[in-house]
């Protein structure tokens, strides 16, 4: 997804950092983007790569910190810095705000396949099953020849059997509930007519 970003001013802290990072050596990259940040707060791709740098690096807190700050940057990838928040709250098994996140990706760009995909896991671990059979089945149409289709396909056949289950179960209980009232009521009518009234 960050290939598809602009390229940035050219500064020699950006140009170098940017090789570190894209050569996965965050350890390296991460001063000298921190220094092109310095130099240029207003360039909006230094928020995202310097954010996955922190993550890479186990600081999850600056990693949101540095793409909540992108977001206010003009012209920014609001929907990367978005579900770059989002796989992070989710690696924290923070699967409600995760799950907003990557609504907010989706919100700047509706046919952010991988957000949805990521959406829809995090609804499943907030087994809010119905929302993740819609993400699933809007990742399958916006990907549909991706390689874990056939996966996905399963879990989505699962997930309906699940809530046809529980429909099921839900149904069984009402009727029981109503047989029990019924049996209530008519305990209670029958004791009314053994009763005499004085006079």
């Amino acid at each position: 997804a960050l290939a598809a970003l602009p390229a940035a001013a050219g500064s020699a802290f950006f140009e170098k950092g940017e090789a570190a990072f894209v050569a996965n050596r965050p350890q390296e990259a991460r001063p000298l983007l921190e220094g092109a940040l310095a130099e240029d707060p207003s360039n909006q791709v230094i928020y995202l790569y310097l954010g996955i740098v922190y993550q890479q690096l186990g600081d999850p807190e600056k990693a949101v910190a540095t793409f909540q700050r992108g977001l206010g940057v003009p012209g920014a990838r609001r929907d990367l810095l978005y579900y770059n928040i989002g796989n992070n709250l989710f690696s924290r098994k923070d699967y409600a705000a995760a799950e907003e996140m990557y609504g907010s990706a989706l919100s700047e760009n509706a046919r952010f396949a991988e957000a949805s995909l990521n959406r829809a896991n995090a609804r499943l671990a907030l087994r809010s099953f119905e929302p993740a059979i819609a993400d699933y089945t809007l990742f399958l149409q916006l990907r549909p020849d991706d390689p874990q289709r056939p996966k996905i396909e399963e879990l989505l056949r699962l997930l309906r059997g699940q809530l046809d289950e529980e429909a099921r179960r839900k149904a069984e209980e009402a009727a029981r509930q109503a047989a029990l009232m019924d049996q209530v009521l008519n305990a209670l009518n029958n004791a009314g007519e053994g009763t005499q009234n004085l006079s």
